[in-house]
C-alpha cells in the first residue's frame, strides 16, 4: 500500500540535479512516473531556480539563521533571527571568561566555524571550549572585555540542534518579549 512520491536529495546542487534527472529518466523507462524531486539546503536557497528538474526546495535553517548560514552568504547578520543569551559567570584570567552556556546550549557542532558561536558584543572573541553547562571564551583579541554578570548575545553555529535543546523559544522585537513558542517534539514528556 505504499505510493511512490518522488525523489529527495540534499543539498541542492548542479550535481544533485543531474543525478535526479538521470534517476527520473531511468525510473520513467521502467514506467514509474516521478511527480516530485525535492532538493534542499539553506545555503543553496537563492539558487534553487537554477537546478533543472528539482521541483521543490527544502530550506530549513533560513527561518532562524545561524553563523553557518551567515558565513555561507545565504543570510546576513541583520537577517539572522536566532541568538542565545548567556551570562559571564567567571573571569579567571584577564583574557579568559566563562559563560553559563555549554554543549547543552550551543551543541558541539562547528560546521567549519572557528569556535562555537559569534558573540555579537565581542566579535573578536572566540568560544574555545564547552563543558555541558559552561563555555570558555578567549577575549585576548578584544580591546575591551566583559565583567562577571554581563549578558552576551551569541549567534550559534547551527540552529537546528540548538532549538531542540530548549523547552521554549522567546520571540523578542525591539527589546520587548512579544511571544513564547513551545518547542514541540523534542523528546520531552510533558
Amino acid at each position: 500500500r505504499l505510493r511512490y512520491g518522488g525523489l529527495m536529495t540534499y543539498p541542492s546542487s548542479a550535481r544533485a540535479a543531474e543525478f535526479a534527472q538521470a534517476t527520473v529518466a531511468l525510473l520513467a523507462s521502467s514506467g514509474i512516473a516521478t511527480e516530485r524531486v525535492s532538493g534542499g539546503g539553506t545555503p543553496q536557497m537563492w539558487q534553487a531556480h537554477t537546478f533543472p528538474g528539482i521541483t521543490e526546495h527544502r530550506a530549513g535553517m533560513y527561518i532562524f539563521g545561524d553563523r553557518y548560514t551567515i558565513n555561507s552568504g545565504a543570510l546576513t547578520l541583520d537577517t539572522c533571527a536566532f541568538s542565545v543569551h548567556v551570562t559571564v559567570v567567571s573571569r579567571p584570567t584577564a583574557e579568559r571568561g566563562i559563560v553559563d552556556g555549554g554543549s547543552k546550549t550551543f551543541s558541539s557542532d562547528l560546521l567549519g566555524q572557528d569556535g562555537y558561536g559569534l558573540i555579537l558584543e565581542y566579535p573578536e572573541a572566540r568560544i574555545t571550549g564547552l563543558s555541558e553547562e559552561h563555555g570558555t571564551v578567549d577575549f585576548a583579541a578584544c580591546a575591551e572585555r566583559p565583567t562577571v554578570g554581563d549578558r552576551l548575545t551569541v549567534i550559534v553555529n547551527h540552529c537546528c540542534p540548538v532549538v531542540n535543546l530548549f523547552n521554549q523559544l522567546v520571540g523578542v522585537r525591539g527589546g520587548v518579549v512579544e511571544t513564547t513558542w513551545p518547542v514541540a517534539a523534542r523528546g520531552m514528556v510533558q
